[in-house]
């Protein structure tokens, strides 16, 4: 195999992070993960969008964050679910990149603060993220007006949640973003987890880690919610956008996971952020390239959003 690319950027917080003294990540218990975390996307990632008003309320028991990119009208709305391998992260650790999902999409964006293994352990995560949808397609009064029609995003395992959504709604959903995401959660052996399984922040026991805390049965971990590139995809999808890390253990579910969708014959976009690394999301301040890659994302979804909206009015009319 042929040198894998590392951006300079890459480079620089990689060898940042190794000089760092103390436990890993995947060596901490729950709740010391969750603050170093949310530490880590203080350092790295950028402030939050000017501009954007947020509203935080309850539906259907679910904590959850509207982000409102100007006055509220009668459109579609993102639903996003963030990652942190269904163990960390939280409606502050992905605030930010909401923002600019709002800002750049024009679009309501509604965060989902679903609940965390091990005190929550599979299927609890999903169950909340189908419900949050139901209850944003329901036009809450908290979003401030109708909503004409919901698309999904999220990243890692949220990106895993998120398909787990569009796969219950099926085309109900107008459009998916899935960003570095889990696909198989059963014992993978792509040479993506053989060649950055180790050093490039998001890594084997870390991984490892996370499927122990939501997954502890091998039952679980075959479940297709988790791991559905464990059996065949059945019937349509909306169209999909999946990004993929060029140096994430996830990269090669990602690029799995397009193949089956391409299958069934439904839309799918691919793009490969070459040289980075699983996080970027969340880390825009010191991977601009990340961050630019993300920009152009975020506005080919706007548009797989908005084309899908506009078919399915014309047909109403």
């Amino acid at each position: 195999m042929s040198k894998a690319v590392v951006l300079p950027e890459t480079a620089a917080i990689l060898e940042a992070l190794a000089a760092q003294e103390g436990p890993a990540l995947s060596e901490m218990t729950a709740p010391e993960m969750r603050s170093v975390y949310g530490q880590l996307g203080d350092l790295f990632d950028l402030p939050p969008v000017p501009g954007i008003t947020t509203a935080d309320f309850t539906g259907a028991s679910i904590p959850m964050r509207v982000y409102h990119p100007g006055e509220p009208k009668a459109a579609p709305v993102i639903v996003y679910m963030h990652g942190g391998g269904w163990v960390i992260g939280d409606l502050e650790s992905h605030h930010s990149l909401c923002t600019q999902i709002a800002g750049q999409t024009g679009l309501r964006v509604v965060a989902v603060d679903y609940r965390l293994a091990p005190e929550a352990r599979f299927p609890a995560a999903h169950e909340d993220c189908i419900a949050a949808v139901g209850h944003v397609l329901s036009s809450p009064a908290e979003l401030g007006a109708p909503v004409t029609g919901v698309a999904v995003a999220g990243d890692s395992a949220g990106a895993n949640l998120a398909f787990a959504v569009s796969s219950h709604y099926g085309e109900g959903v107008l459009a998916q973003l899935l960003i570095y995401p889990v696909g198989d959660c059963a014992g993978t052996d792509t040479a993506s987890y053989r060649d950055f399984g180790e050093g490039y922040l998001l890594d084997k026991p870390l991984m490892d880690r996370f499927i122990d805390e939501y997954l502890p049965s091998v039952e679980a971990r075959a479940d297709l919610r988790v791991s559905p590139l464990r059996g065949e995809l059945a019937g349509r999808f909306p169209p999909t956008m999946i990004l993929a890390a060029g140096l994430d253990p996830l990269r090669d579910e990602g690029r799995l996971l397009v193949g089956r969708i391409a299958q069934t014959g439904s839309e799918v976009h691919f793009l490969e952020a070459e040289g980075l690394i699983h996080g970027m999301a969340t880390m825009r301040k010191v991977l601009p390239t990340g961050d630019r890659i993300l920009q152009q994302t975020f506005g080919q979804f706007a548009e797989l959003i908005k084309d899908r909206s506009d078919k399915a009015q014309e047909r109403e009319a």
